[in-house]
């Protein structure tokens, strides 16, 4: 691999992790979604969430996290760990048909 695309990579990474700090804050609060879908078309449930000895039987309910300040650092770390593992599989992916051809 050759220095211009390793700069390449390093831009995609650095925009990957810039998009993931910035997209809890430019998220839509009302998504257009099956969800919603579901609400216009009358076929949404109110579930509620079960709790097992106080611990929530989804880890995000409603496909939400809870609108706490002190959980959304840990939402950014959550989206960066997320974007890393997926360039690593990414690469491994393409390391592996490389290596085949």
């Amino acid at each position: 691999m050759d220095k211009k695309d390793m700069t390449l990579i390093g831009v995609a990474i650095v925009i990957c992790v810039i998009i993931c700090v910035l997209s809890p804050y430019i998220a839509s609060g009302d998504p257009d979604g099956l969800e919603k879908s579901a609400e216009d078309s009358g076929l949404a449930e109110d579930f509620s969430v079960e709790e097992i000895n106080g611990i929530p039987a989804a880890a995000m309910p409603d496909y939400a996290f809870a609108n706490d300040p002190d959980n959304q650092g840990l939402q950014v770390v959550a989206l960066i760990i997320g974007v890393i593992v997926t360039l690593i599989l990414g690469y491994a992916v393409a390391a592996v048909v490389k290596s085949r051809n």
